[in-house]
């Protein structure tokens, strides 16, 4: 990935770095540009996961572990900032008086495209072993073995699969099998769970057949993992993050979190689970679902020009370009207004600015047409089913409805606190009626 010195006065960089794939290392090499909004989020936020996990200050460190396996499930608008939000708690709960924890993200290391339910539980054992070894836990990975036998019980796919990487088993293991070594290149499970092929459907099967079996030998090699993490001072317990995809199917959502809740909830691990919000809504009206906690990340509110929470999305582009070479007075303001709280719109909304002006510093007015364009992007998407449930009223709306959890995927309605909102992007192009 290249090196920029922010804020860019490049051009093609401006485009670059304010492009909604462009994803910078917010808590690594490129923190500067991470924008820190508690005091206009709810901050209570963190907080109401931390506890639960037995932290009980902001820098408090874990006295104990859990009495139960705690298992959270949050979620948010796209684009409102959820992945940064749990990397930035990955981060300060990644320490040795805390956790030993765990980041697992399923876009940026799945085909998601593929990604089925029972695939979870393979990544999850992939993980374990690829943090054993690159952070060093003295411990050996034979319960983990154990299992990859199980999975490629087949002696054609076993003996495939050892073919394929024998120059890493030989490496790591001296010729010997075993898990670390069979998937020791995380593109290679990717690729194998990537398709339907003997070894995936194998795998796959395997799973399905006898899930706690699975599980139970997961929660076995834990136990001797959990001790070793402890014992080296790395982590007072194992936590495992895992940030979830819009891009999956919503069955996949609801095969693990609703069908198959059960499995997860029999994991020996303290999990931070993300879904896109129109799952969350699905998996809280499910009255048995019995996750430890559920959480929304609140959504961010403008209230105008020269507001804290307008200077604070203000400075997210600001850190990235000198938005004076790119925009004249007010253009990025109009830019915040309009991003209806979502950093990831703002991105979007700034680039195309950015685009519609060819390089030459934006007016107003050409900000204002690339808006409308965004605008009419945007409502392309909404159906005559969805012009029916809006004509009803905002006030009437209910998030587990299925056409409102579709708009609410799709950021054309916005949710505030419980209250609903039409994205800024729709004014024009959707007349709502107005409340009595």
């Amino acid at each position: 990935m290249p090196t920029y010195a922010y804020p860019v006065s490049s051009k093609q960089q401006a485009r670059t770095v304010t492009e909604p794939r462009f994803e910078p290392e917010l808590f690594g090499d490129e923190r500067q540009l991470y924008v820190n909004f508690d005091e206009v989020r709810d901050t209570e936020f963190a907080s109401k996961v931390y506890f639960p996990f037995g932290i009980e200050g902001p820098d408090a460190p874990l006295e104990e572990p859990t009495d139960d396996y705690i298992k959270i499930i949050c979620s948010g608008h796209l684009g409102c900032g959820k992945t940064t939000e749990l990397q930035r708690i990955h981060c300060e709960l990644n320490r040795p008086d805390r956790y030993f924890s765990i980041f697992f993200s399923i876009e940026d290391e799945t085909e998601y495209g593929s990604f089925q339910y029972e695939d979870l539980f393979v990544w999850i054992l992939l993980k374990l072993v690829e943090a054993i070894k690159e952070r060093e836990v003295p411990t050996g990975t034979s319960d983990f073995d154990a299992l990859a036998h199980q999975l490629l019980s087949s002696e054609s796919l076993e003996t495939e699969a050892t073919r394929k990487l024998s120059g890493e088993i030989s490496a790591e293991t001296g010729g010997g099998f075993d898990f670390l070594g069979l998937f020791k290149l995380k593109t290679e499970a990717k690729a194998v769970l990537a398709s339907e092929n003997a070894q995936s459907r194998k795998i796959r099967e395997e799973v399905r057949k006898n899930p706690l079996a699975i599980i139970r030998k997961i929660n076995a090699a834990l136990v001797t993992m959990r001790q070793s993490v402890a014992e080296a001072g790395l982590g007072r317990d194992i936590l495992f993050i895992v940030d979830g995809s819009e891009k999956l199917r919503f069955e996949v959502y609801e095969e693990l979190f609703i069908k198959n809740a059960n499995l997860l909830q029999s994991l020996s691990l303290n999990m931070l689970l993300a879904v896109p919000i129109n799952a969350y809504y699905k998996i809280e009206a499910v009255p048995s679902h019995n996750f430890s906690h559920s959480l929304l990340i609140p959504m961010i509110k403008l209230t105008g020009p020269g507001s804290r929470a307008n200077e604070l999305f203000k400075e997210v582009i600001e850190r990235r370009i000198q938005a004076d070479l790119f925009f004249e007075p007010g253009v990025l303001d109009e830019c915040v207004a309009y991003s209806g709280g979502c950093i990831r719109q703002l991105l979007r909304i700034v680039n195309a600015v950015i685009y519609k002006a060819l390089g030459q510093r934006a007016s107003l007015a050409v900000a204002q047409a690339a808006i409308r364009a965004e605008g009419s992007t945007l409502n392309q998407v909404v159906t005559s089913e969805h012009i029916q449930v809006l004509t009803k009223g905002l006030d009437s709306l209910r998030p587990n409805d299925p056409g409102v959890r579709e708009m609410l995927l799709q950021l054309v309605l916005l949710k505030y606190n419980g209250h609903f909102r039409l994205n800024p992007l729709l004014a024009g192009f959707i007349n709502l009626p107005t409340a009595p």
